[in-house]
């Protein structure tokens, strides 16, 4: 996959897709950043993987900067909040339709 997001005008990204999309694999892409892991393949974990997140000066994605929030993750959960923070209630009502 490759796609530039552009954070001139905001500072996160919330993506909804059907099933079977990539969007796990790429959470846990960003999540290895964050925990300063080399990524793997899942399912086939001795195949060689290449990685590459590059910010607007083509340098590497500063770990410290990237906050994963899991769906299920206890001390932020799925709850209310956690729905307002990151996207738009009007725009979750019409993907879950």
């Amino acid at each position: 996959m490759e796609h530039a997001f552009d954070f001139k005008k905001c500072n996160a990204a919330a993506l909804y897709a059907p099933n079977g999309a990539m969007k796990s694999s790429l959470a846990k892409t960003f999540q290895d950043i964050a925990d300063r892991k080399k990524s793997s393949d899942r399912m086939f974990p001795n195949r060689p993987t290449k990685r590459s997140v590059l910010d607007e000066n083509d340098t590497e994605l500063d770990p410290e900067c990237v906050l994963m929030i899991r769906p299920y993750d206890e001390d932020f959960g799925s709850n209310e909040k956690t729905s307002n923070l990151l996207v738009n209630a009007a725009l979750r009502k019409e993907h879950q339709k």
